[in-house]
């Protein structure tokens, strides 16, 4: 069994600040991220934030479309209270 992403084992609130970061960088600068991690005592190497990165966008990607395909549902099916509609979108 391969060993646990060294990103995996951060702490959570470091984790999060990378992906916004991640997210804000158009999941790019995995050196500066590299670095900025390094600034804070973890060592990371850049190829493994870049796989982490990639599955975060592959996340973000499909929350994208979910979130489409719930719109044009709403939009193809309104109904008059907006229950199902607000439902589906949630």
């Amino acid at each position: 069994m391969p060993a646990r992403s060294k990103v995996a084992t951060l702490p959570p609130e470091v984790r999060a600040e990378l992906d916004r970061r991640l997210v804000e960088g158009a999941f790019g600068g995995y050196d500066e991220l590299a670095a900025w991690l390094a600034e804070q005592g973890i060592e990371v190497s850049r190829s493994s934030i870049h796989r982490h990165g990639q599955a975060l966008e592959r996340k973000v990607e499909a929350i994208r479309l979910a979130t489409e395909q719930a719109q044009a549902i709403v939009a193809g099916a309104p109904d008059d209270e907006s229950a199902v509609s607000e439902a589906t979108i949630r």
